[in-house]
């Protein structure tokens, strides 16, 4: 039992000892150059270098990682708060892969170590910042823009045998997105007709004109009416056919000229003519 123990904790110092290597300060300064406690601050920029305009709007908010230790001289980052046991190995920090690595590892509700709205001019400027190492997220995209990839950032950043305090960063925007045209306004719904229209009122009848008299036929050249009886007209004389002004009912031979006598001598004439020839043709059947 006691071999098993010893030999948990030599994993345990091993495993703290491999922590302390690996997550020593990426810098080429010495340590005697740090001024440890010193605060500084982080300047970010974001700009849109395709379209030459900076991005306006959004929200940056930045998460305490790892604090700086020193020890025997040599520098390190000490996880601290949410990223305590999180396991990720800090290499190169330049490695966009420990800053998604480092998100997942975001509680509900993380602890929050400084929150900055972007102007508009693009900057998001925060300060008094304990030295440590920063995990910077945009919470809240730009407008018109996607959000940035979250990056680290090391405050103090080595600079040689220097060390920067006060940090510029201007890391890549994300795509533009295009812009959604405004919904238009939904019309009024129109009153709604009634079910039934009202009947219209039926007009009135327009007077009837007054009855005329039936006109009376006016009278033709042939068949003119008698002035005594309009009713009832008679014809008119004709005048091949005269009639006698003392017997109006007996018409008479219109005066020619001639003499009446030769009429009844013709007659005569010729009943004796026929009395003739009927004796002649008695006798000459008798002489046959």
């Amino acid at each position: 039992m006691k071999s098993i123990d010893l030999r948990h904790r030599l994993a345990a110092v091993l495993l703290a000892m491999c922590l302390v290597v690996c997550c020593a300060l990426p810098a080429f300064a010495t340590s005697a150059n740090i001024v440890l406690g010193r605060l500084g601050s982080l300047h970010v920029r974001l700009y849109d270098t395709h379209n030459d305009v900076p991005l306006r709007g959004g929200e940056l908010t930045l998460y305490q990682v790892a604090s700086v230790k020193r020890t025997n001289g040599n520098l390190y980052f000490d996880y601290t708060g949410d990223f305590t046991g999180c396991g990720v190995v800090l290499g190169d920090l330049s490695d966009s892969t420990l800053a998604d690595q480092l998100v997942k590892y975001l509680p509900a509700v993380p602890a929050i170590a400084a929150q900055q709205d972007v102007n508009e001019e693009g900057y998001a400027n925060i300060t008094k910042l304990p030295q440590g190492l920063y995990l910077v997220v945009q919470t809240e995209a730009s407008h018109g823009y996607e959000a940035i990839k979250p990056f680290l950032v090391s405050i103090p950043m080595p600079d040689g045998d220097n060390w920067i305090y006060d940090v510029d960063a201007t890391p890549k925007v994300g795509a533009t997105i295009p812009e959604t045209p405004d919904t238009p306004d939904t019309p009024d719904v129109p009153d709604t007709p009634p079910d039934t229209p009202d009947t219209p009122d039926t007009p009135d009848l327009p007077e009837q004109p007054d009855t005329t008299d039936t006109p009376v036929s006016p009278g033709t050249p042939d068949n003119p009416v008698s002035p005594d009886s309009p009713d009832n007209p008679v014809s008119p004389e004709n005048p091949d056919n005269p009639v006698s002004p003392s017997n109006p009912d007996k018409p008479v031979l219109p005066q020619t000229g001639q003499l009446n006598w030769p009429v009844p001598v013709l007659a005569c004439s010729g009943v004796l003519l026929f009395a003739a020839g009927w004796v002649l043709n008695r006798q000459g059947k008798k002489e046959n």
